[in-house]
């Protein structure tokens, strides 16, 4: 139970800071998603899917956004009436003043086995987390004792296990959040 105190601590911190910038946490998880989905996956039912909230609920979130100035919504061609939603440069300066990454320079300081291991065991929780919200089917609610079983959703960046990972000559980045920063210039062995 003490970990689980720690993570919704940190979980309450990560939340203060998105209140303090004048967004709301669900606000930056939109502007976090939509700044890192491929753009197949920004549509506000991707973003309902990947947060497991409702399409209602999704596209208030998104419309705030859109009034802030921080996104646009584009019909996406050949999609008929689905709308993919980009960052305005406006949203992109936004995100890079994401209060997460106070998070991630904290993770950034841990010695670099440490960084691993808080990674693994961070992926590890997630994965056995039962899905909640609208886009959970019934069996996904119940408990189950298969440890590797992945979340329901959408997830339109790796997990950072899949993240590329520094080498001597290669700068550490640390975690940004709850995301990896990826070296998307570095080669896919």
């Amino acid at each position: 139970m003490a970990i689980a105190a720690l993570l919704d601590q940190i979980g309450r911190r990560a939340d203060a800071a998105a209140w303090a910038t004048g967004l709301h946490p669900a606000q930056w998880s939109a502007l976090r998603y939509f700044s890192r989905a491929g753009a197949e996956a920004r549509t506000v039912a991707a973003f309902a899917a990947f947060v497991g909230a409702s399409l209602g609920t999704s596209w208030q979130t998104v419309k705030a956004l859109i009034g802030k100035g921080y996104v646009t919504s584009n019909k996406m061609p050949g999609r008929g009436k689905v709308l993919r939603i980009d960052l305005t440069p406006k949203g992109r300066q936004r995100i890079a003043d994401d209060p997460l990454n106070e998070i991630g320079r904290a993770v950034a300081q841990l010695e670099p086995n440490l960084r691993v291991t808080l990674i693994e065991a961070a992926e590890g929780v997630l994965r056995r987390l039962p899905a909640r919200g609208v886009g959970a089917a019934e069996d996904d609610l119940a408990s189950t004792t298969e440890p590797e079983r992945l979340r329901p959703g959408i997830h339109p960046v790796p997990l950072a296990s899949e993240a590329t990972q520094p080498t001597a000559d290669q700068p550490q980045e640390g975690v940004i959040g709850f995301y990896p920063r990826v070296n998307r210039s570095a080669p896919v062995e």
